[in-house]
């Protein structure tokens, strides 16, 4: 029998930091992506999920910006709390 393996969620504060490092602003992600800057906010600031339609359209925006491959998407880590966590 085939084991399916199940990588670990989307981290969207990587997502979202590495879009602002390429000089996006909440609100131009939000405006790309069809979303609200209030929105694209709570993904980054509060750990919000996005619906799957907005994260599937903010993954094809990251990967439109980045270059990078779906396989290289950030990826959440268990077990370590990220700078995120303490906000």
């Amino acid at each position: 029998m085939t084991e399916i393996q199940t990588l670990p969620g989307v981290s969207w504060w990587h997502v979202i930091v590495q879009l602002e490092r390429q000089q996006y602003t909440h609100g131009q992600i939000a405006a790309s992506i069809g979303s609200t800057r209030g929105t694209v906010e709570g993904w980054k600031n509060k750990n919000a999920e996005p619906a799957h339609e907005d994260g599937e359209r903010l993954v094809l925006l990251w990967l439109a910006v980045t270059g990078k491959s779906r396989d290289e998407l950030p990826r959440r880590t268990s077990n370590i709390l990220s700078a995120a966590s303490f906000r």
